[in-house]
């Protein structure tokens, strides 16, 4: 079904307000304005409510990101031992694909705001109910991005609270980068894509392979 005009128009201006200044940075009414409607209920009326806006813009891009991530996940566990570079790319790859099929690109930097109200351990996060974040995404795919996440912490040695961790930490690492490129890409400065790719892959192995400090 093809999406109205006017939704979609909420969907982008949401994204890059809340790209630029926060899930909380922006209100309902700063949406409608920027999407250009008149109708102050017009997020009530397409989405139902400010959370239902949040949930339909992670749709946009989430579960497309996460089933090329299942099929990367599926291929690794064909090795009785996957290497842990392979799980890293399987993380990385499918965030960079998506920012290059768009731009400019605001998808690493509203995750980069939605971060910044999640716990530490992402990781430890078991269920939406139980989360410490002021939101979080009803998204079903995201039990493919926790899986591959929790497998990369099995493969560290360290311990599980630690492990959990450094993975956390990792993944922090790689969305505020792609969420600097964004901005980079934004002024017109952007590296190529494929380069900084492969550094960030690099720099995301890397900081798992560390031993414990």
């Amino acid at each position: 079904m093809t999406m109205s005009t006017g939704r979609l128009a909420l969907l982008e201006a949401a994204e890059r307000l809340i790209a630029h200044r926060g899930i909380h940075g922006v209100a309902a009414r700063e949406v409608v304005k920027e999407a250009g409607q008149r109708n102050n209920s017009a997020v009530a009326y397409h989405f139902g409510s400010w959370h239902g806006l949040l949930d339909e813009i992670w749709s946009r891009h989430a579960p497309r990101m996460n089933a090329e991530r299942a099929a990367l996940l599926a291929a690794a566990e064909l090795e009785t031992t996957p290497a842990l570079d392979r799980l890293v790319h399987a993380y990385v790859h499918p965030l960079a694909a998506q920012i290059a099929q768009n731009e400019p690109s605001y998808w690493a930097r509203f995750n980069e705001q939605w971060l910044s109200t999640a716990p530490l351990d992402v990781l430890a996060i078991p269920a939406p109910t139980d989360v410490q974040a002021d939101y979080y995404p009803s998204d079903d795919s995201l039990d493919v991005l926790s899986a591959l996440l929790m497998r990369m912490a099995d493969r560290l040695d360290l311990p599980a609270p630690d492990a959990r961790r450094r993975v956390s930490l990792m993944v922090r690492f790689v969305i505020g980068a792609f969420a600097a490129y964004e901005r980079a890409q934004e002024a017109g400065a952007a590296p190529d894509l494929a380069s900084f790719e492969a550094e960030i892959l690099q720099l995301a192995n890397r900081m798992l392979d560390l031993s414990r400090p």
